[in-house]
Order: C-alpha cells, then sequence, then structure tokens
C-alpha cells in the first residue's frame, strides 16, 4: 500500500502559508492535513491547478510494517 507524504508535499511547495494561499484555505489548514494524514481531492486538485507542473506520484510512498498478507503489523 502506499500513502501520499503530504509533509513533504507542503514543504516542497513552500510550506504551509503558502499552500494554504493557493488553495484558499486559512494558514493552518496544512498542519491538520498532515497531522491527520489525510487530505481531500478537491485540495489536492486546487494544489494541482495551482501548481500544473507538480508530480504528485512522486509523493507516493510505500507504507511501512505491512506483513505478506496486506496488514499492518
Amino acid at each position: 500500500m502506499k500513502n501520499l507524504n503530504i509533509g513533504r508535499l507542503v514543504r516542497d511547495l513552500g510550506g504551509a502559508a503558502a499552500v494554504a494561499n493557493a488553495v484558499g484555505v486559512v494558514r493552518t489548514a496544512p498542519y491538520a492535513w498532515v497531522r491527520r494524514g489525510h487530505i481531500r481531492t478537491t485540495v489536492l486538485e486546487k494544489i494541482k491547478t495551482a501548481h500544473p507542473e507538480l508530480e504528485l506520484d512522486k509523493y507516493f510512498e510505500e507504507t511501512k510494517n505491512e506483513n505478506k498478507h496486506g496488514g499492518s503489523s
């Protein structure tokens, strides 16, 4: 399974304030995405619109601690 590394994405785009400004949310919203490990697809669409050159695939990383049956240990 792969997870989106939201923290790295936010850092690479200039930090929480820059991302918040680009997608029209409050400055603290990106911190909440990182903390929860979840970001809405509508927000990802806005990020991609603001940064069309962005390759989102490079932010997906293998989940650690998976056993061979697909569950976490």
